[in-house]
């Protein structure tokens, strides 16, 4: 069965923002309702330009929306949001999680060790469950072993840390080929703390461990074409597109990769 609303939300704050078209009725703009901690009701309507969507050929070129939020909401604590259309049904678009953290978040980017081992047990736990994976498959032993072969030479571990809890983590895993200098990426932010410029700390400190390190000429990464706020962020980040990744690098089927110099020749 063909999905009917297709879009995604690319930012919660300072205001709600995004896209959305009906796939029925493509040239019509969809309305809909903002419900906030199931008292507050925002109306929202996606008619606003979105030439960026329609030179993907995702959508029309008018399909975006915009809605400010009230001041009172961004206090830090996490509050329950959701999508609603006009008919009562819920409008289910990429990028919006229930809860989430609206205001301010101080973060301390640092590099994990075998002394995070706990921290980075209940992360894995919190992303598996996400995911829809099952949390309890992710036993002590195994995040052992991933601290320690994402920490190996070469390879780079950081931690964003959200007072006592570990928020999300970028990490760098080299090639096992020593002729081969070159790693695999991956980020992943708890959905509570999106949006917080966590990701871009995260991938930034990594970056910097990556050449500090000196042994890493080429990061590798693969992103969904129709996650546009990632794909903006690596763009911003020196990752350029790049269809012939190496080999050892696991591709999701449709997905894009992307591609970093990280030595000398390439700054």
């Amino acid at each position: 069965m063909t999905q009917r609303f297709l879009g995604h939300v690319d930012a919660i704050e300072p205001a709600l923002a995004g896209w959305v078209i009906d796939a029925r009725r493509p040239g019509t703009p969809v309305r809909f309702a903002v419900m906030i901690d199931r008292s507050l009701r925002l109306a929202a309507v996606a008619d606003l330009p979105r030439p960026d969507v329609a030179a993907a050929g995702m959508g029309g070129a008018d399909c975006g929306f915009r809605l400010d939020l009230p001041a009172h909401l961004f206090d830090g604590a996490p509050h329950d949001m959701r999508l609603v259309l006009a008919n009562g049904r819920k409008l289910d678009l990429p990028g919006l999680h229930s809860p989430v953290v609206l205001g301010p978040v101080s973060a301390k980017i640092v590099p994990l060790t075998a002394a995070d081992l706990d921290a980075v047990a209940d992360l894995l736990r919190e992303t598996h469950r996400e995911s829809g994976l099952e949390p309890d498959a992710v036993s002590d032993r195994y995040v052992a072993g991933w601290i320690a072969s994402n920490t190996d030479a070469g390879g780079a571990l950081i931690g964003a840390w959200v007072g006592r809890r570990l928020a999300g983590y970028a990490l760098l895993e080299p090639s096992r080929d020593p002729a081969a200098p070159i790693g695999a990426a991956a980020l992943s932010v708890l959905r509570q703390y999106r949006r917080k410029g966590l990701g871009e700390r995260l991938v930034r400190a990594l970056l910097a461990a990556v050449r500090a390190s000196g042994q890493i000429a080429e990061v590798w990464l693969a992103v969904a074409p129709r996650n546009l706020p990632a794909r903006r962020l690596y763009e911003k980040l020196s990752f350029t597109y790049c269809a012939a990744p190496p080999p050892s690098l696991f591709v999701p089927v449709g997905y894009l990769t992307m591609l970093c110099r990280t030595d000398s020749t390439a700054r």
